[in-house]
């Protein structure tokens, strides 16, 4: 049933489905490390982040661009991903320091970084096609 939905909606509607998939993740291994292991938040916030980065590229290569995962496509991604935290943060940098209020920085960072990290991903880590 989850497979006809997703076969029915655009590639980058599927992207942006996946990423709020993986907001969920994130914050669900955060709260569960913090509250029920007693983990440090930093150190928690760095398992999240790896889990969930390994969750969205998993769902990603299947879901959306149809292909095996593979270690080198996943550290392609893995890349992408840290090239789009650097945007995030060289964003939020630029409009704090332009004088606008950080929401509104906020708000270029969610229209701008997951288009531009849609097509980094669509365009170099999938681009060679090893379909399912």
């Amino acid at each position: 049933m989850i497979l006809k939905f997703f076969d029915r909606c655009p590639q980058f509607f599927r992207f942006a489905l996946i990423g709020v998939l993986n907001t969920l993740v994130h914050g669900g291994v955060l709260t569960a490390l913090v509250e029920l292991a007693h983990v440090g938040v930093v150190q928690s916030n760095m398992v999240a982040f790896a889990v969930s980065n390994i969750f969205s590229y998993l769902m990603n290569a299947v879901l959306t661009f149809r292909t095996v995962p593979s270690v080198r496509s996943y550290l392609k991604f893995f890349s992408a991903s840290l090239i789009a935290l650097g945007l995030n943060l060289l964003i939020s940098w630029g409009m704090a320091e332009l004088g606008f209020h950080y929401l509104q920085g906020f708000l270029v960072v969610i229209v701008l970084v997951p288009a531009i990290s849609f097509l980094a991903i669509k365009l170099w880590v999938f681009s060679s096609k090893n379909p399912i």
